[in-house]
């Protein structure tokens, strides 16, 4: 999200990492607003609301704030905290039409009518439709920044390994090789649990060093971690990786019908490989994603059908790492492992056979074969 700012003084921050929002929200804040004046020159407005009424509320008292000048203080800061009904980011779905056209009206006064200099407005959002009549009127006064959230767990450590040397740095702490890896492993990507995770580093630490060591974090780091993901044991599967299913499926003890889940989910991944598999050994489709120009149009039909057809709207990533997982088994492995799924999946919905029928199938099918 981006947006060439009109006015220096209105901010739109958004992200569902509350504590990057939070922190970049302080930092306007201690740049707009002297220390001596901040208890009295910052007035902040709750933006968490249920319902149409509450919204309208909040909205309203946050307009209120805006159109109020300072008082005994030189500046004034309004700071319209954790909304979470601007338009695709509502917890119900979007914002009503009455809410709707109120958020459009007061981003059309800000863009028609700037702050004072003297004044700022922060806004901190969880979600934001960017598409939305708000969103591009209120982009186009305010400067914005976009913290990127949600999607798989593996995303979301990999932009906590990013931004953990420099929280580590605000510590006055550096990870040694494998130390990071193990920290957020440990901990999670939350990054206010990260950043008390590192204070306790650094209070264990003291002043003898600042290098933190495996054995630190084993030593002294809270286990928080990732929620586990269904995608994570279908990686593991598809990397052929038996030590990283076991260690996968661990996390998901004491689930209640989690076997059947699993033999499900498993099940449509096989019946799917066996699709591709079939269509890379007939060269209809190239390890690379790409399908076959001469592909036969019933062909091309069946595949369609099947959900996977260049008809398909499927992204081309998507199609190319499919065609790579499918190489991983043999057609005929595939095909047999489906077979075994489905069979698991009939036991444990007809029956009160334990839901560890899927992990110890799990562990036959994936090995990879022994050459003779």
């Amino acid at each position: 999200m981006s947006a060439v700012p009109a006015t220096p003084n209105i901010h739109l921050i958004v992200g569902e990492d509350d504590y990057l929002a939070e922190a970049a929200a302080r930092k306007i804040l201690e740049a707009a607003v002297p220390a001596s004046c901040r208890e009295t020159a910052v007035e902040t407005v709750d933006g968490r609301a249920e319902n149409a009424e509450t919204q309208l509320a909040s909205l309203k008292a946050c307009v209120d704030s805006v159109l109020s000048p300072p008082f005994l203080d030189p500046v004034k800061l309004t700071w319209w905290r954790h909304v979470d009904f601007l338009p695709g980011g509502g917890r119900s779905g979007s914002p009503s039409e009455a809410v709707k056209t109120a958020l459009e009206r007061f981003a059309d006064d800000l863009a028609t009518h700037p702050l004072p200099d003297n004044q700022t407005l922060v806004i901190t959002a969880t979600k934001l439709l960017k598409t939305s009549i708000f969103a591009k009127r209120l982009m186009s006064c305010a400067q914005v920044v976009e913290f990127a959230g949600g999607g798989k767990a593996r995303d979301r450590l990999e932009a906590a390994r990013m931004r953990l040397p420099d929280l580590a740095a605000a510590e006055g702490l550096s990870f040694d090789p494998g130390a990071d890896d193990a920290f957020l492993s440990k901990v999670g990507a939350d990054t206010r649990i990260v950043v008390s995770e590192l204070a306790k580093l650094r209070t264990y630490l003291g002043s003898e060093r600042d290098n933190v060591t495996a054995a630190d974090v084993a030593e002294v780091c809270s286990v928080g971690g990732e929620e586990p993901e269904l995608w994570d044991v279908t990686d593991a599967i598809v990397q052929r990786n038996p030590a990283k299913l076991v260690a996968t499926l661990a996390r998901f003890d004491g689930e209640q019908g989690f076997g059947i889940m699993l033999a499900t989910v498993v099940e449509k991944l096989f019946r799917e490989l066996v699709v591709y598999r079939d269509a890379l050994d007939r060269g209809w489709l190239t390890p690379y994603g790409t399908w076959a120009k001469n592909l036969p149009p019933e062909v091309a039909a069946d595949l369609d059908a099947a959900g996977i057809g260049p008809g398909v709207n499927k992204s081309s990533w998507l199609v190319k790492r499919n065609a790579q997982n499918a190489r991983a088994f043999s057609l005929l492995e595939l095909r047999t492992a489906r077979f075994r799924m489905l069979q698991v999946r009939e036991k444990l919905v007809s029956s009160t056979e334990d839901d560890d029928l899927v992990r110890q199938e799990l562990l036959r099918i994936i090995p990879r074969p022994r050459r003779a």
